[in-house]
């Protein structure tokens, strides 16, 4: 069973408020909670009456062209974190592995999937399976391995294919979270074309930064060809500050006259907290324990949502 939890201590260093503030307000409103190891916390529909925000609309993918780079990690994450605040958000998965259907613990087998969708086979409210509250998933499996194909076969618009079919359903939902495959094609052209801003999550390998210019090279000529923007931002994912490759690829980047500008100011310190929650098919937020995996998710979440967030 899915579960995930916000501290009311959390909540209160968000709203710059004492703890016994957050604790008088659950008891108030007579809002649900809950008690482990002397932490309260709560989840995602206490969240929305305690913070009470108005998200802005948003499509981010995660995306590079480069595997290993923690790309579902982040996204699983990040979805979380943004719904423990409050967020309604849907998970599109678009990776033919179902690497992030997993990590929610999505039986997909008979659901229908992306490639469904495209082809009218299903309808995407038909598609989408529900999580918990606030969070959903389109899921993904094997048969979105030939989406690309699909799409051009098709002759499927790039710029509104993906696009037109998130438009369905996003009056529902603050925020669409898309995890993409590490690859370049038709399918990550139409999620590029359809988000708002695009994450480059990097790991501090020299390969990871090789897939961080293919992937800027071409999101950069695909804005040019179809007249669009987005925000790209560039997460520095299993970051040692120890090691003296983490050290050199953050120079590389810091060096960079683009790269530099493209920076998340929060780094996600290597860990083994994200790959031991995948595996299990549980999550960082499933309990109240303090951890700097958490603490980094945190910092990213507040910073791409602007959650009192200042610069």
């Amino acid at each position: 069973m899915f579960d995930s939890r916000i501290t009311a201590v959390d909540a209160a260093k968000l709203k710059g408020v004492t703890t016994q503030a957050i604790h008088k307000e659950l008891r108030s409103k007579e809002l649900p909670s809950f008690k482990n190891n002397n932490r309260v916390y709560f989840g995602h529909q206490t969240a929305c009456s305690i913070f009470n925000h108005k998200f802005k609309k948003s499509v981010i993918s995660f995306q590079i062209v480069k595997g290993g780079t923690g790309k579902t990690s982040m996204a699983h994450s990040f979805a979380i974190r943004a719904n423990l605040y409050g967020a309604k958000v849907l998970c599109i998965d678009l990776d033919q592995q179902g690497n992030l259907s997993q990590a929610f613990g999505t039986n997909c087998d008979n659901s229908p999937v992306m490639v469904d969708v495209i082809n009218d086979i299903s309808l995407i409210s038909n598609a989408i399976v529900g999580i918990a509250p606030g969070i959903d998933i389109l899921p993904s499996r094997i048969e979105n391995a030939v989406l690309d194909n699909h799409i051009m076969l098709n002759k499927h618009p790039l710029d509104r294919v993906y696009k037109s079919i998130i438009n369905k359903v996003i009056d529902r939902y603050d925020l669409v979270i898309i995890d993409c495959p590490p690859a370049l094609g038709q399918s990550v052209t139409a999620a590029t074309l359809a988000s708002d801003i695009i994450i480059f999550p990097l790991t501090p390998e020299q390969f990871s930064l090789s897939g961080l210019e293919v992937s800027y090279r071409e999101i950069k000529t695909i804005n040019e060809r179809f007249n669009s923007s987005c925000d790209l931002k560039i997460l520095l994912n299993k970051f040692d500050i120890r090691t003296a490759l983490s050290n050199e690829v953050l120079a590389k980047i810091m060096n960079h006259s683009v790269f530099k500008q493209l920076m998340c100011n929060t780094f996600i310190r290597s860990c083994q907290d994200f790959p031991n929650m995948l595996y299990a098919a549980t999550n960082i937020f499933s309990n109240t324990k303090s951890s700097a995996a958490k603490d980094d998710i945190d910092l990213f979440t507040k910073e791409i949502l602007q959650l009192g967030y200042k610069k």
